[in-house]
C-alpha cells in the first residue's frame, strides 16, 4: 500500500507543477498578445504618418502594393 501512496503523491506533485506552468503560460500568452497589439498600433501610426507626409490615400497605397 505504501508504494501506491507514493505514486499518488508523485502524481499530485506533478499535477500541481502542471497547473503552475499552465498559469505561467496563460500569463505569457497575455503578454504576447499585448505586445503584438502595441506593435500593430505603432505600425499603423507609422503607416498613416507616411501616408500623410506623402499625400497618399489608402486606395493609392493598396494599388501600389498590388502592382
Amino acid at each position: 500500500m505504501a508504494r501506491k501512496a507514493n505514486y499518488d503523491e508523485k502524481i499530485s506533485v506533478l499535477e500541481e507543477k502542471i497547473a503552475k506552468k499552465q498559469d505561467e503560460l496563460k500569463k505569457l500568452k497575455a503578454q504576447l498578445a499585448d505586445v503584438k497589439e502595441k506593435k500593430a498600433k505603432e505600425d499603423y501610426q507609422e503607416l498613416t504618418a507616411y501616408m500623410a507626409e506623402n499625400n497618399l490615400s489608402a486606395s493609392e497605397v493598396l494599388a501600389a502594393i498590388k502592382d
